[in-house]
């Protein structure tokens, strides 16, 4: 009976991510995750990441359109972590705002809601739910990031103590690229 309200707050999210217009295509991170609760095996961490926008309705004026890669700053992160066999099923909704990029490196912090809908053997041992018996929590951390263009590896680490390792893929970019090397040129067909 707790599951109905947690797959209805799951949903929310929906419509605000469809609203969001962002005109490029999200990428996927994947990655491992342990702590000292997943501890008979790592679990697998996949993440849907939204490209970055700016977090205001507000007209950007002249200069800000010059540079407006440098404001956009925010981005949505839906992940789901999974520990074969079913031990562990978490699913997670964050919100990631950039407030260090040095090159490629970039630090952010990310800040949403967890939810386990499978929790695991030892999960009263989170810090989060010490004494608490939901099976969800806000989570906020940090994610440190290298930029290579179609890859970007990254670790994070939460105030729920799960340290995820992985990286992004932004096939996006891989495709352009090979679409670019392989460009063969095109005739006009008469009809």
């Amino acid at each position: 009976m707790k599951l109905i309200p947690i797959l209805i707050l799951c949903q929310l999210p929906l419509p605000l991510l469809c609203q969001l217009r962002v005109g490029r295509p999200w990428t996927i991170e994947c990655g491992a995750s342990t702590s000292n609760y997943f501890a008979e095996s790592a679990s697998l961490n996949l993440r849907y990441i939204s490209p970055r926008f700016k977090w205001s309705n507000d007209d950007e004026t002249d200069e800000e359109e010059k540079h407006s890669e440098k404001l956009k700053k925010t981005r949505f992160m839906i992940e789901v972590i999974y520990t074969a066999p079913l031990r562990v099923l978490c699913g997670g909704f964050n919100v990631q705002y950039r407030f260090l990029k040095y090159k490629r490196l970039s630090l952010e912090a990310y800040g949403g809601y967890k939810f386990f809908f499978v929790p695991g053997p030892d999960f009263e041992t989170i810090p989060p739910l010490k004494g608490k018996t939901e099976v969800w929590y806000m989570n906020m951390g940090l994610l440190c990031q290298l930029n290579f263009g179609a890859i970007a590896p990254f670790a994070d680490i939460g105030v729920d103590r799960i340290l995820t390792i992985g990286t992004e893929f932004n096939f996006h970019a891989i495709y352009r690229k090979q679409k670019k090397r392989y460009n063969l040129p095109t005739r006009a067909v008469d009809e």
